[in-house]
């Protein structure tokens, strides 16, 4: 059941309200499409509002739709006192993040357009290959697709061939937010290498998510509770000088919806997570998305051409 705005602070939300202080977008781009018609339906929110699963919940929500078994984690309790000891000293010790090299990088050159972002729907026929060419290799889809989308962006746009992936978790239903639609997503920092395999990135992802990884990334965002507005102001900004990811992985897993509907969408993106890359389950139908920032990709038309190859490469792999 979705639940009514409250007065309940969203100190996750926080952060996007101070990147848009700054002039960066915090608008995610998100759509229905009709899989039967190609039509859109356009979603307008700041994702510090709400996080993806908790607009899409609404959307259905307001057109008095329930949703069966929205996707939510797995894990069955909040982590005690000794486990966040655990969950801190794994983190902190074992967490190292890649700083891609970008072959060319301005930081002033910005999405004009947010819906320009380039989109794809496998075919009923297209996604059971897909799927069964993770379970014959045993990795996920999400592993599958962050490891093929690393390979060729990492290759064409950075002169290392490596970075660090954010992928957001969502930590639904074990957060007892008053707002079910507020932000309940943190994440998981994946690293790509150049001899990055599907197996390493499964692995990553498998230990990542063991060893809780995602909750004290929530517990860091929740610092406003100390800091205050101010004194997030001063963290974000530092950290927007110092800290250079890959890009944003919006894995939203696979959903129960009406008959013909599916969802595309890319994270708002800035020059420090430039790369935007997203993917659901539906109907029995795969949507996939990828978007480049103009920070490290003057000519928006190899973006296209990138996406294009990156789908072809896709789907003679699964052949």
């Amino acid at each position: 059941m979705v639940r009514q705005k409250t007065t309940e602070i969203d100190w996750m939300g926080r952060w996007y309200e101070i990147l848009r202080e700054r002039g960066d977008n915090d608008y995610p781009s998100l759509a229905k499409i009709n899989l039967k018609t190609q039509e859109k339906d356009w979603l307008y929110f700041s994702h510090s509002q709400m996080d993806g699963v908790g607009a899409i919940s609404k959307y259905y929500a307001e057109k008095g739709i329930t949703l069966k078994n929205i996707p939510e984690l797995r894990e069955k309790s909040l982590p005690g006192f000794f486990e966040k000891l655990k969950i801190i000293f794994h983190f902190l010790k074992k967490t190292k993040n890649i700083r891609p090299e970008w072959n060319f990088f301005d930081q002033n050159l910005k999405q004009k357009d947010p819906h320009d972002f380039n989109w794809m729907i496998f075919s009923e026929e297209e996604t059971k290959k897909i799927e069964s060419f993770c379970k014959n290799q045993k990795v996920s889809l999400v592993a599958f697709l962050m490891t093929e989308t690393s390979k060729l962006t990492l290759a064409k746009l950075t002169s290392n061939g490596e970075g660090t992936w954010t992928l957001p978790v969502n930590l639904r239903p074990l957060l007892k937010r008053q707002d079910f639609c507020s932000n309940h997503s943190s994440g998981i920092l994946i690293n790509i290498t150049k001899e990055q395999t599907l197996k390493n990135t499964q692995s990553e992802i498998k230990t990542a998510l063991k060893n809780k990884n995602h909750w004290f990334i929530w517990w860091i965002h929740q610092i406003g509770r100390i800091a205050g507005m101010n004194g997030m102001r001063k963290i974000s900004l530092k950290n927007s000088k110092k800290n250079f990811f890959a890009g944003c992985f919006s894995y939203l897993s696979e959903w129960e919806l009406p008959e013909n509907d599916i969802w595309i969408g890319i994270p708002p993106g800035s020059k420090n997570f430039p790369i935007g890359a997203y993917a659901m389950k539906a109907n029995q139908r795969i949507s996939f998305c990828l978007k480049i920032d103009p920070s490290i990709i003057p000519d928006t038309g190899l973006s296209k051409t990138i996406f294009k190859e990156l789908v072809k490469h896709i789907l003679q792999t699964v052949a």
